[in-house]
């Protein structure tokens, strides 16, 4: 499949941020884009500007069963998914705006974080990876991020745990796909500009940033270049790998 315009690409949680970024970048190279969330893309420029290639779905990815019918009601329109980005994730936080520590932890919040940043990626995966082996190419790009790799500042042990979990579950998709042509790689980003970051306030971003090598967060279209070169024809060899964009305060 060299030919881009022939190529259809989910990404979820594709409403804002990073996902949102993603979705774009992936109109821009000339992929017909499936974005799914929680919440419809509220962009009317965007949509007005890729009519025929974008494709906004609102869908709660935890109802397995939506997810299972997903592809059918997609092929019947475009054909097979070729690329799958798992981009959906929470990171809940208690009244005070921190996240809850292990004592804090409820079964409430463990299963609901677990469902999302975990299962639905089997779900997904499960779903869309047959359409892959029949065309005999694929590419399956996991958002982890920096607390999937090393102790975070800011997120607790339910965020913590399933972000690292989705490192796991992308070497086991690389390891039993990579025979059909379907590569599975995974994203660890560090702290980056979206509405979720912002929400800490400036004085705080900018302490982050300031121990940053770089000195200053991340952008979300950075994340989103990494993301089209891991779905590329060119990123063939890439399997089972973790690329971390984090400004340099990891180094593995």
């Amino acid at each position: 499949m060299k030919n881009n315009s022939t190529k259809i690409a989910l990404v979820t949680g594709a409403a804002r941020g990073i996902g949102k970024a993603i979705a774009l970048e992936f109109l821009k190279d000339g992929h017909r884009v499936i974005a799914i969330d929680r919440n419809v893309m509220n962009d009317a420029a965007l949509c007005a500007a890729f009519p025929e290639t974008l494709w906004c779905k609102e869908l709660d990815i935890t109802d397995g069963a939506a997810i299972k019918a997903l592809p059918t009601e997609i092929i019947s329109r475009w054909g097979h998914v070729s690329v799958l980005v798992n981009n959906a994730g929470i990171s809940p936080k208690q009244a005070d705006g921190y996240s809850a520590n292990i004592f804090d932890t409820t079964d409430a919040e463990w299963n609901a974080v677990i469902a999302v940043n975990m299962t639905a990626i089997l779900h997904m995966a499960q779903a869309f990876l047959p359409g892959m082996k029949e065309l005999g190419w694929g590419r399956v790009v996991n958002l982890s991020s920096l607390a999937g790799r090393t102790k975070s500042i800011s997120a607790g042990i339910s965020y913590m745990a399933t972000k690292a979990a989705i490192l796991g579950i992308t070497r086991s998709i690389a390891a039993e796909m990579g025979p059909f042509g379907i590569t599975a790689n995974a994203v660890a980003p560090g702290r980056v500009m979206t509405e979720m970051s912002m929400t800490a306030g400036a004085d705080a971003n900018q302490k982050i940033a300031n121990a940053l090598p770089v000195r200053r967060l991340g952008e979300v279209e950075e994340i989103a270049k990494a993301v089209i070169y891991l779905a590329s024809d060119a990123a063939g060899f890439v399997n089972g790998a973790v690329i971390d964009i984090n400004g340099g305060i990891f180094m593995p």
